[in-house]
C-alpha cells in the first residue's frame, strides 16, 4: 500500500580532520567524547571488499541519531548540534582558522522522495557556517520499504 506522504531519514554529523592534531586532544579540549573517531595510521578493514585499509589522517566526530520523519527537514539535527558545540564555539573557532584542521558538517537524507528540497534558515545556515570549512550533503532516493533503521 502506497503512503500519501514521503519519508525522510536524516542525520547530522560533524567532523574535525587532520594529519597534525591528535584526536585525543580535540577530545579534551572541547570536553566531548566523540561518537567516531580514529589516528592517522590505525588499520580498519573495508566493508566492502575486506581488504586492509590503513588510515590517512585522524578523525574526530560526533552524530545527530538518524531519526524517520515526514517532513523535509533537518533543523531538529542542526537544533541538537547546536546544543552540544555552542558552548565550544570559541575552541571552534579557533580550530576553523587553523589550517592545520578541516571542520565540516555531513548532511545525510535518505528518502522515497525523487524531488527533494531542502530549506535552511539564516540562523542554521550561520551556524553551520560559523564552526566549519564545508558542508558535505549526501541525498539518496530509495523506494519506501528501503528505508529503515
Amino acid at each position: 500500500m502506497e503512503n500519501n506522504y514521503f519519508l525522510y531519514k536524516t542525520h547530522i554529523g560533524f567532523s574535525i580532520v587532520s594529519n597534525e592534531v591528535d584526536p585525543d586532544i580535540i577530545s579534551k579540549e572541547l570536553n566531548i567524547t566523540p561518537d567516531r573517531y580514529y589516528k592517522k595510521g590505525d588499520k580498519s578493514i573495508s566493508k566492502h571488499s575486506g581488504s586492509v585499509i590503513i588510515k590517512t589522517h585522524n578523525l574526530w566526530s560526533i552524530e545527530s541519531k538518524p531519526t524517520i520523519i515526514k517532513d523535509e527537514t533537518i533543523s531538529h539535527h542542526v537544533e541538537y548540534l547546536k546544543f552540544i558545540l555552542l558552548p565550544k564555539v570559541d575552541v571552534l573557532t579557533r580550530y576553523k582558522n587553523n589550517s592545520f584542521l578541516e571542520l565540516s558538517f555531513w548532511i545525510w537524507i535518505e528518502t522515497d522522495n525523487a524531488g527533494i528540497g531542502l530549506d535552511l534558515n539564516e540562523a542554521e545556515l550561520g551556524f553551520l557556517n560559523s564552526i566549519s570549512n564545508r558542508i558535505h550533503f549526501s541525498l539518496i532516493c530509495h523506494n519506501e520499504n528501503e528505508i529503515t533503521f
